[in-house]
């Protein structure tokens, strides 16, 4: 996935095994290998609610300074809003299969 500066991205958590009930966290791709001490190629995403409230980190120091930094091996944990629905729709079949999974 191409990520693009200042578009939303999300995270999916399934805290049960069976992958029934997600949690969602919004982020704003902020650009990569931003700091000197990066030893790989990182991506960095922004809490959405820090980018909301006080802008970018990268063009302001005020405010929530929250980032996550992945590296190219955990980007299968970022979805664009597309991959985002597909894995919601995936996880209501999923509830509202259970026989089908076995």
């Amino acid at each position: 996935m191409k990520f693009i500066k200042g578009e939303f991205y999300y995270r999916i958590n399934f805290p049960d095994q069976g992958m029934l009930y997600p949690l969602i966290d919004s982020f704003v791709f902020v650009g990569m290998n931003l700091s000197d001490e990066d030893q790989e190629e990182s991506w960095y995403f922004q809490f959405a609610d820090g980018y909301g409230k006080y802008g970018s980190v990268v063009d302001t120091n005020l405010g929530d300074r929250k980032v996550l930094v992945l590296n190219k091996e955990q980007l299968e944990e970022i979805y664009n809003t597309e991959s985002l629905v597909t894995a919601l729709q995936s996880a209501k079949w999923r509830r509202n299969n259970p026989n089908k999974l076995e």
